[in-house]
Order: C-alpha cells, then structure tokens, then sequence
C-alpha cells in the first residue's frame, strides 16, 4: 500500500515536472527584401523577443523580393515581407496569401540639391524604373507642377542617396533613415509620399501553411502586431534601438522615427476601397486584364479574428 502511494507521488510529480517544462520555440523563416526600415516591426519585435513570448524563433533572412517570393512558393521559408511582388506572383495564380500590412502609406520623399527649385529639376534618382520609388517620385514632380524629368534607375535606395549626394542628380526618392540623412545636412524637402496609400511591406504565406499551422500564423500576426503598437506609442524606446541596431546618429534617429510614427500600420489590416484600387493599379502595371477576386490575393481572417478578441478584452 505504501509502496503504491509512493509510485502515485512519482508518477504525480513527474505529471508536474513535464508541465512545467516549456515547449521550445518554433524555428519560423521569414525573408525581407532589405534590412530596412520598412521592416523594423519584425526587426523590433525580434530584439523585444515579441515573437519569442509567442513560442516562435524567428530567422529574418534578406533576399532579394524574386528569390525570396520563390523560396516561399518552395516551401523553403515560412514567411516573405515582400508584398508587393507577392501579389502580382498571387495574381498570377500562385497560392499565396497576404495575411496582414505593416505599411500601406508611401514612406518615400523627394530630396533636392540645396537650393533647388521644382521648375529647375532636369533628373530624379529612383531606386528602379516601375518601382514604387519611381511611382513615388511621379506622383510629387506631379504635385509640383514639373512632369518633364528623367529618372535614373540607381538599383538601390542607398544609391540613390549616394547620386544625389556626388551631384550626379537634380533630386532623388528617399527612406528613412537616408531621407533623415540628407535634410540634416542642407539637402532640400520637396514633398513626400506619406498620404499615398499602396503596399509598402506585409507578411505573406503559403496557402496550406495558412490551413496547416494556423495557431503559428495567428502567434506570427499577434507578436508583429505587438510590435508595430510598441513603435507607435513608444518614441524614446524606438528611438534608442534605431541608434543601436540600424547604427543612427540621434538626430537622424529621432528625425526617423517622426516618418515612421506616420506610416506604420498599426492594425495590420487595409480598407476595401483602397485594396481594389491598388490592385486595379497593379494589374493594369502587369498587363492583366481580368478582375481578380480578393481572396485570390489576400487572407485577413486570421488577423480579423485577432481584432475581435482584442475588443472583448
């Protein structure tokens, strides 16, 4: 009887034990086309260990937007954060699915040479031809009255920032934290693209990795949501880690985070005008003539479900 009660305190506390040891956290790739400021809610969220408190060991790994979109398709990694090529690669038939938008505002400006003027503008530095930098800097030399420029396709941002400061150009299409960089240092504001609503950064998965890991997709969705909020409400916190981890000088850093406040999204989701016409734009950008249904392109259940338990909290 003894012996019994003691194997039943055993097998007890070993119940006990196995409880209390946590499940390790789920390995989660995820590809982002730069390490940008773009991305820093998953950046962020990282360093806050957001992602870790939701059981997930998040790999960001930078690739460029094709390969990375392929290696999704692949199976290779979980995640891709390039959205905007994830929907033309979706509209095209691919099962992918955009699950939530960390930015649908432009956070693109036109910086000019000190003292320039719109009418005296001859060239633009963008970061590529059809890109939304180019987008970007159509839409402001429109807004200033001067449609008749070159644009020079420089391949990166950075490029575009290093053109403008060798005066091989009139103006460049900046980010943060470049735009931060040049305005400090005597270049001239034109105009910025902050009230353009497009898709600028998101988090796109696999159909089936959507249906067969929905509590892992549900935990991504909470920790990038987590993060963004943080970024929002928390200037002196971000500021900090933007001089840390993205190596910026306070000045530019704080000059930054004022861009970012403005077009992180914090809710993660997008209204059902503005989504049509962004796809109108980019099926008409990529020849396609046919309506595309939503679902096709874009999977907000998940996130949805996520608001709705927030608001009965």
């Amino acid at each position: 009887m003894v012996a019994s009660v003691a194997l039943l305190i055993l097998v007890a506390a070993a119940f006990v034990h196995a409880q209390d040891v946590k499940k390790p956290p789920e390995k989660v790739r995820l590809t982002v086309p730069a390490k940008s400021l773009t991305f820093v809610p998953y950046y962020f969220g990282k360093v806050q260990r957001l992602y870790e408190k939701e059981g997930i060991d998040l790999e960001i790994i930078v690739m460029r937007p094709p390969i990375g979109v392929t290696a999704l398709q692949a199976g290779e990694v979980d995640y891709s954060a390039a959205g905007g090529l994830s929907l033309r690669a979706a509209m095209k038939g691919l099962p992918l699915r955009t699950i939530m938008f960390i930015q649908t505002r432009l956070s693109f400006s036109l910086i000019g040479q000190p003292g320039v003027v719109p009418p005296r503008i001859k060239n633009v530095a963008v970061s590529g031809i059809g890109s939304l930098a180019h987008y970007a800097g159509i839409t402001v030399m429109k807004r200033l009255g001067n449609e008749k420029v070159a644009y020079i396709s420089t391949n990166t941002t950075p490029n575009s920032y290093t053109a403008l400061l060798g005066k091989a150009t009139d103006a460049a299409i900046l980010t943060p934290p470049y735009t931060s960089m040049a305005t400090l240092a005597g270049y001239v504001d034109l105009g910025n693209t902050f009230d353009v609503r497009d898709l600028q950064g998101g988090l796109v998965a696999r159909t089936t990795h959507i249906q067969d890991h929905r509590q892992q997709v549900k935990s991504m969705i909470r920790a990038t949501l987590r993060s963004m909020d943080i970024i929002i409400k928390n200037e002196a916190e971000v500021v900090s880690y933007l001089q840390k981890d993205f190596g910026l000088e306070p000045k530019i850093a704080a000059d930054t985070y004022k861009i970012l406040k403005q077009v992180v999204n914090s809710d993660g989701d997008i209204e059902e005008p503005v989504f049509k016409s962004i796809i109108d734009k980019i099926r008409q950008e990529s020849g396609v003539s046919a309506e595309v249904p939503a679902e096709r392109l874009i999977d907000l259940s998940i996130l949805r479900e996520l608001g709705t338990e927030s608001k009965k909290r």
